[in-house]
């Protein structure tokens, strides 16, 4: 079972996610993938924002980070306040899956005392090894990782690697995180280092949370593609144009995978309905 939670949002320049468009500011909520495993319990993917965002960009140069993604993150949307009203307990989380390091994604890392955190070990390392201006360039805030993270942390890729059927090429390759074909991780390169969606049923269909693979719908239903300027934040530019012609030919093949990425309002409404 999964349901999506809206988890605070910034504004950006329309045109920088889709070059062509108004440069006027576009909202772009943060999703949370709320999983139920049927034995494992509550998986988040993910973490959306959480106020220690705007502690962690109060001093400078941090501070820039704050300007060009202006974040709100109303009290009812905080993720453990959603959590409770469904009746879960942080505590009850044991699993976060996080696609990538960057602040939008990690920001409530914080709240789960009780998890295990699975992500990339290039992503771990390239949040870790990076130096904090070139860190803050690339959207990392190291402070808003929990002190204890290197213990509680493994890797996907050491998880039990699978051939991936014909029903998702272009993509070949996954990693059972549970060894059950539950939750299969998928590397999704380009947007920053280490990026994984992850595949798993819902609702008779297959859910492919696929991060910021891409930032909205028209990416890979109608070729829409970033402005350059979007790819200095990224960690290759051309493997994440690689990525998205790929989401556009599974799209393209395969209608009943679900694509959902982490900031597209339109895809979660639709989802909803």
């Amino acid at each position: 079972m999964l349901t999506l939670l809206k988890v605070g949002h910034c504004f950006h320049p329309e045109a920088m996610v889709m070059q062509g468009h108004s440069w006027k500011s576009m909202q772009f909520p943060a999703y949370v993938g709320l999983i139920k495993h049927p034995t494992l319990g509550y998986v988040l993917f993910d973490t959306g924002y959480a106020k220690r965002f705007i502690q962690a960009t109060q001093p400078f140069p941090e501070r820039l980070y704050r300007s060009l993604t202006p974040m709100h993150l109303c009290d009812k949307e905080q993720l453990v306040t959603q959590l409770a009203f469904r009746g879960i307990d942080a505590n009850e989380i044991k699993t976060i899956f996080i696609s990538h390091f960057h602040a939008d994604h990690i920001a409530g890392l914080m709240d789960f005392s009780q998890a295990e955190f699975i992500c990339s070990r290039a992503a771990l390392n390239a949040i870790n090894d990076t130096s904090r201006f070139k860190g803050l360039l690339k959207g990392y805030l190291p402070k808003l990782l929990p002190n204890d993270f290197t213990r509680r942390c493994r890797f996907i890729e050491d998880s039990q690697p699978l051939n991936l059927s014909y029903h998702y090429a272009p993509f070949h390759l996954g990693y059972d995180l549970f060894n059950d074909g539950s939750m299969l991780a998928i590397s999704l390169p380009g947007h920053a280092a280490g990026h994984f969606g992850l595949l798993l049923e819902h609702s008779q269909k297959t859910a492919f949370l696929i991060g910021d693979a891409c930032w909205t719908q028209e990416a890979y239903t109608q070729g829409a593609r970033p402005n350059k300027l979007a790819h200095i934040i990224m960690d290759d530019g051309q493997a994440y144009l690689n990525t998205l012609e790929k989401l556009s030919h599974l799209y393209a093949r395969n209608k009943d995978i679900v694509l959902i990425p982490s900031h597209c309002k339109k895809t979660i409404e639709a989802l909803t309905l």
